[in-house]
């Protein structure tokens, strides 16, 4: 299903729904969240929080064996990239459920011996990053996902020195580098600061033309510098031409 037609779905009789638990993934089936989904919004925005609903569902679909296949397409054209290829620091999340995976690309930049640093979700809708050497050690958190533990010595500061490269998650992405994320408004407070390229990881079917004439991009939303699925690489900077 294209976003265009989730978006349809969704139609005229949102209003009418009863109230969407806003949690992340199939967090919600498990009684946890993640990603900082279960922090409130500004304002009720139910025909949004029904489409988060829908293209969750809809994301968990495919086999995991065919996730696997387009995932690990998806990982070689980010380790491709001259952003990655260039960069000396990977921000990256760790995925969880039927995220886009993430581990190939984490392995990837270490045998490349570049440094890699997961996300801590913090107070005032904030992250904090820490590098990480493997992933044996992380902590699941309040919201379900794992995370680095908060070693002072191992804290990144996002921008502070060249070469950092941040892959971000998202429900579905535009060729604009909108992106629909999960509620909490971590990765855009985080992309507001960040002076490095980010880079948008969705499966083909969850990229979508424009999120803003679908309604659901605010003035609060920021948007990536690319967006890479299992076909193609966009540029937010030019979202009609295919990058690699």
């Amino acid at each position: 299903m294209r976003l265009e037609e989730a978006f349809g779905e969704v139609g005229d009789g949102v209003a009418a729904e009863e109230p969407v638990d806003n949690r992340a993934p199939d967090a919600a089936a498990a009684g946890v969240g993640a990603r900082g989904a279960c922090c409130p919004e500004g304002a009720p925005q139910p025909r949004k929080r029904a489409l988060r609903k829908l293209l969750l569902r809809e994301r968990a679909e495919p086999a995991p064996g065919e996730r696997a296949s387009i995932d690990t397409r998806i990982a070689h054209r980010v380790v491709a990239a001259p952003a990655f290829v260039q960069s000396e620091t990977v921000l990256i999340y760790l995925s969880f459920a039927s995220e886009v995976e993430t581990r190939g690309i984490i392995r990837a930049a270490w045998e490349l011996g570049k440094a890699v640093a997961l996300p801590r979700v913090c107070a005032a809708h904030s992250l904090r990053w820490y590098r990480v050497d493997s992933l044996d050690g992380l902590r699941v958190s309040s919201f379900g996902i794992k995370e680095p533990p908060p070693h002072e010595e191992r804290e990144v500061i996002p921008g502070s020195a060249p070469g950092h490269v941040a892959i971000v998650p998202g429900l579905a992405f535009d060729r604009q580098g909108f992106r629909l994320g999960y509620g909490g408004g971590f990765y855009d407070v985080f992309l507001a600061g960040f002076p490095g390229v980010s880079i948008g990881l969705c499966r083909e079917r969850q990229l979508c033309a424009s999120l803003d004439d679908l309604g659901v991009i605010g003035p609060h939303d920021r948007c990536v510098d690319f967006v890479v699925t299992e076909q193609r690489v966009v540029s937010s900077a030019s979202p009609t031409s295919i990058v690699g």
